[in-house]
């Protein structure tokens, strides 16, 4: 019990004073978590085969560094691409748009690369030309999930001094997902009740 309210208690306090109203709970993601899945994964590299105006041949692709950028309001996926088509190698960079959604019936935080194209190409006489688009976001299907801040149990039993017992109902609302610099925060506040508190719009 005593734990549980100095849990609540401590994750108040890393909640921005940004907010209007003081949080009750919240977690928080930094971008160094969600790069150091990218930096366990390391380099990736493929292959294909081009056929353009009569020539043909094998190009070969690394992606390196790969990694989330978090700035207000805004996730990206920024990688850095070395392609290498017939006689012609070149460094190219890959960026894309990242989904960052909290489920709250589900309590879940997703964390998700939408697409992040980089272009395969080379050049004659200084004239482009093109290859293939490579799509990285299929090279990093799973999507991180993170737990939210509603807590464990929706209901605490009290022991009383005369040997009974009370039962407290907790219910989050008003869940905030916010976007800042370098980190995500999802923030809840939680309401207290001895009976089961119903769901009320606009709370």
């Amino acid at each position: 019990m005593r734990i549980f309210f100095l849990f609540l208690i401590v994750l108040s306090c890393l909640v921005p004073a940004s907010y209007a109203q003081p949080a009750d709970a919240a977690v928080i993601i930094n971008q160094s978590t969600l790069n150091g899945f990218f930096g366990a994964i390391g380099p990736i590299s493929g292959k294909g085969q081009y056929n353009v105006i009569g020539m043909q041949g094998q190009y070969t692709w690394t992606l390196r560094n790969a990694r989330i950028e978090l700035r207000p309001n805004q996730a990206k996926f920024i990688a850095d691409a070395d392609i290498h088509a017939g006689p012609i190698s070149y460094s190219s960079g890959a960026s894309g748009n990242v989904e960052v959604l909290y489920h709250p019936e589900s309590n879940r935080i997703s964390v998700k690369v939408l697409q992040a194209i980089f272009e395969v190409y080379f050049k004659i006489f200084g004239k482009k030309i093109h290859i293939t688009d490579i799509d990285a976001a299929k090279f990093y299907k799973p999507e991180f999930e993170f737990a939210g801040p509603q807590p464990i149990q929706a209901s605490v039993d009290v022991a009383l001094p005369d040997s009974t017992k009370k039962t407290i109902f907790i219910k989050p609302y008003g869940q905030n997902l916010v976007i800042e610099q370098e980190r995500i925060v999802v923030a809840s506040k939680l309401r207290f009740s001895d009976h089961p508190i119903e769901d009320q719009k606009n709370q």
